[in-house]
């Protein structure tokens, strides 16, 4: 008898464990990109890439400051390395510059001063015991392969292939280095901001949308020619994810995917049933758009009844050729939004969902305060929707978060003694840590990693370095400086104090009580 209760009670213990365990090796990590920190955009055979360019022009970008220096990560990665092994950082996710490596975009011109230098970083992060993420595009193509025409960049139906070869290059080159690769970087920020929006390089839309694009991007259709894009990076994807598989990914031993920036959505009035289901609809339009075609080989339904012809469709070869194309899922997650549903029929990539996103509801409520970004409004329980949602609709995948944080409201303007205090960054990284943590343990969902966005403060893009999202300060009126700021201690605390937790209620119960020293002390 005391055998059996002896054998029931290691059975529920055993039982309580799988319900509320946490991934062993589950990566925690910080996140950047090439043009938003590297700096060094002519030196050693770079070429320019459309942010050069985009930024180079008044006017584009707030102060027009540019990515010329930005952090000067090109001079001062060791620096910064060491900044990140002193926190306990294992996990950097990076970006490779395409036009550093291939100044004119096409293989038969390589820059060895970028190899050289990509060499070297990624030597420098294995002595330091961080294993590198490596992102192949996060925005900026090179200037050489986008012509400021209808059919330049991303616009080119032969761009797919020019980015499989510069793939099947960095494979090549750089894969005994890489054992975890992206293809792209938030897909619909690149195309929506550069082709519909025209507030992002190229600088491309329709006349009555933006009175610059012609000028800037030599002019642009917002109704058709996102779409092309998109069609045009997901051929550029799946190819690139074929070529990994059939000349690399044995031999290498690496894994590769994508990463979505997503947010979920909430009626407008709970209570209409349109606005209930504009939900499902923003979804697809945002998420699904990009998931969908590398797991299911197309675009949504609802896609297409709302967009009929505009929406490009993938051939057969194509489509088997997407379907499946994924080792794992990446999320970017900041922000969630209320969704009205209008009904009315669109004629454009900004209202074909028949929908808009409202900061507040039918009641007037606000979804959550103002980050420094007036596009972000905090609310963290929408991360464990967003997770959820990718994980029932694309049954269960490897998913890694591969970009989430936030601004701090007036964070630019203060001295920075001050600005070191960033209470409401860590608020922010604690409730959202908090919830990608239920998710795991409650819902099941599979979710081995996640990167703060960022190990420091960057080129915002059209923000310049007016908003701040990095967890380390970089004074850019005095050298560069770095100085960590309080979201650095609190995060290297709870890299250090959960490495090997398995319990999943205990780390969840350390997120939300591991207190930062009060003291701004630098800790590099």
């Amino acid at each position: 008898m005391k055998l059996l209760f002896a054998l029931l009670f290691i059975g529920l213990a055993v039982q309580a464990y799988s319900e509320y365990s946490f991934p062993g090796g589950f990566a925690w990590g910080v996140a950047s990109a090439a043009y938003q920190i590297e700096g060094g955009w002519n030196l050693d055979g770079r070429g320019p890439s459309i942010w050069d360019t985009f930024s180079h022009i008044p006017g584009r970008v707030s102060k027009n400051q540019t990515g010329d220096v930005a952090d000067d990560f090109y001079h001062r990665y060791p620096e910064d390395i060491a900044m990140m092994q002193k926190m306990g950082i294992r996990h950097f996710r990076m970006s490779l510059s395409w036009s550093r490596i291939l100044p004119k975009g096409t293989v038969d011109e390589v820059s060895e001063g970028g190899v050289q230098f990509y060499n070297d970083l990624l030597d420098a992060l294995w002595a330091a015991g961080i294993e590198p993420w490596v992102t192949l595009y996060h925005w900026d193509l090179p200037q050489a392969l986008d012509d400021h025409t209808d059919n330049g960049g991303w616009l080119n139906p032969n761009i797919s292939e020019l980015f499989n070869q510069y793939a099947d290059f960095c494979f090549k080159t750089f894969g005994g280095k890489i054992k975890k690769w992206l293809t792209f970087n938030e897909i619909s920020t690149f195309a929506w901001g550069g082709y519909a929006g025209g507030y992002h390089a190229p600088g491309r839309c329709s006349p009555d949308v933006g009175s610059w694009c012609k000028d800037v991007g030599g002019g642009g259709n917002t109704s058709t020619e996102p779409y092309i894009v998109v069609h045009h990076v997901m051929i550029g994807h799946g190819l690139a994810v074929q070529t990994y598989r059939n000349k690399y990914q044995k031999a290498q031993n690496g894994t590769i995917g994508l990463t979505i920036n997503c947010g979920y959505s909430y009626p407008f009035d709970p209570n209409n049933a349109d606005d209930v289901r504009a939900v499902d609809i923003n979804l697809n339009f945002s998420c699904g758009y990009y998931g969908d075609p590398v797991v299911f080989g197309k675009y949504p339904d609802i896609m297409h009844e709302y967009i009929g012809s505009r929406l490009p469709n993938f051939t057969e070869a194509q489509s088997q050729m997407l379907k499946g194309s994924y080792d794992f899922i990446g999320i970017n997650y900041y922000t969630s939004k209320y969704v009205k549903y209008t009904g009315i029929p669109g004629n454009s990539s900004q209202n074909d969902a028949r929908l808009y996103e409202t900061p507040t509801n039918v009641n007037g409520h606000l979804i959550g305060p103002y980050a420094d970004s007036s596009w972000l409004n905090v609310y963290a329980p929408g991360f464990r929707d967003t997770i959820n949602w990718f994980h029932k609709r694309y049954n269960h995948p490897l998913m890694y978060v591969f970009e989430n944080g936030v601004s701090c409201p007036g964070e630019s303007t203060l001295p920075v003694e001050q600005a070191l205090n960033d209470t409401f960054r860590v608020n922010y990284l604690r409730d959202h840590i908090a919830q990608m943590v239920l998710a795991i343990i409650s819902d099941k969902v599979n979710v081995q990693g996640y990167f703060s966005w960022s190990i420091i403060d960057n080129f915002e893009w059209t923000d310049g370095y007016g908003v701040r999202f990095g967890m380390t300060y970089i004074d850019y009126e005095n050298g560069l400086t770095r100085y960590p700021k309080n979201s650095a201690k609190w995060y290297s605390l709870l890299i250090n104090h959960t490495q090997g937790v398995h319990d999943g209620e205990h780390v969840h119960n350390l997120v939300n009580n591991i207190q930062i020293p009060t003291t701004n002390k630098i800790i590099m």
